[in-house]
């Protein structure tokens, strides 16, 4: 969604979502909302991927950007409005909002959702241990315990899915506001290098490092 004139805003060029083909095509997409304001710029989409377990009907994805100069709570408001909205017309959809917000407490919009913050850690170790996991059980069992090709293969995913938490670790991510996507690995470290030779400077008085 490009940034409109009634946004206020003058630089950069709104808010996107990027889909993966291999699992959502265009033709299952709908366009929910595009709105721009000088608080709050939204991009909301419907999505019927190829695969979603049966208890869900869709996903709604919704790309938010609240500009730092925004009146927070106008913003808060009328995404709140929005996120209610879809959320009483699509009851069995997945609700994801993500983007940037700034200083903004998203928890005052929409306290009934939260933030995942595990990640699975998929090393070469936790993979072999998964693969000999796969390789123990009888795959048969799940076809002769079940009626039809749809309970079996719920079965089996649901087996999947709890090897998968046995043998894959997860771990815990702390976000912060002042932590950008592409403030990798490295720019960290070249970051506290910098912060660790100015610190050593105010002491010692010599800051040419």
């Amino acid at each position: 969604m490009d940034r409109m004139a009634d946004s206020g805003n003058s630089r950069g060029g709104g808010v996107c979502v990027l889909i993966n083909n291999s699992w959502c095509n265009n033709a299952n997409v709908i366009t929910l909302t595009r709105s721009c304001s000088p608080n709050l710029e939204l991009l909301a989409l419907k999505f019927h991927p190829f695969y979603l377990p049966r208890e869900f009907t869709s996903v709604i994805i919704n790309n938010v950007y609240i500009p730092p100069q925004a009146n927070m709570d106008t913003a808060l408001w009328e995404l709140h409005e929005a996120l209610t909205q879809f959320q009483a017309q699509h009851r069995d959809a997945v609700l994801i909002v993500v983007g940037d917000f700034n200083s903004t407490n998203l928890k005052r919009a929409v306290p009934n959702l939260y933030q995942h913050r595990e990640v699975a850690c998929w090393t070469d170790q936790s993979v072999d241990a998964l693969q000999d996991a796969l390789d123990d059980p009888d795959w048969d069992m799940f076809w002769r315990s079940t009626d039809d090709v749809s309970e079996f293969t719920e079965a089996a995913v649901g087996f999947i899915g709890k090897l998968v938490d046995d043998k894959i670790p997860r771990t815990t991510i702390k976000r912060f506001p002042n932590l950008k996507p592409w403030v990798d690995k490295t720019i960290r470290k070249a970051l506290n290098s910098c912060t660790a030779a100015y610190n050593v400077g105010t002491i010692s008085g010599n800051m040419d490092k």
